[in-house]
């Protein structure tokens, strides 16, 4: 599967498209100013992949960690404490996103869109452009 038959099909509304233009936009207008042409490898559609990726960085090791831990309390000490700690670890999860999404100016249900964007690009091997220049 290519790109962008992965962006289209993973359930983006029109509202939350425009808001991911506009943010492409101002950010194009800062590097190449109002009269520039931008080239093939700074597309829209690879804006929304390097986002996505930006925004689950860290998330899927976080929540792999909660996992584990959430499986060895329920294993070790049995199903209320393992219940227990599912509400503790999920309160980390719920400010990942929270922060994450204030970070780049998006809302909350966009930020978990743009985080299941990056599940199904590591499930169908598609790498996120890097970043160059620092």
């Amino acid at each position: 599967m290519d790109a962008r038959k992965l962006i289209l099909t993973n359930g983006f509304t029109l509202r939350e498209l425009l808001r991911l233009k506009t943010q492409y936009l101002s950010k194009k207008r800062i590097v190449y100013g109002r009269e520039q042409k931008v080239t093939e490898d700074e597309s829209f559609e690879l804006f929304i992949l390097l986002i996505a990726d930006l925004i689950s960085s860290g998330f899927f090791w976080m929540y792999v960690l909660l996992v584990f831990a959430i499986t060895y309390t329920y294993l070790k000490d049995g199903v209320a404490d393992g219940a227990a700690m599912l509400f503790i670890c999920f309160f980390p999860v719920c400010c990942k996103f929270f922060v994450c999404s204030r970070a780049w100016g998006v809302d909350i249900i966009l930020t978990i869109k743009l985080s299941l964007l990056r599940l199904r690009m590591r499930r169908y091997k598609i790498k996120p452009p890097q970043i160059v220049g620092g």
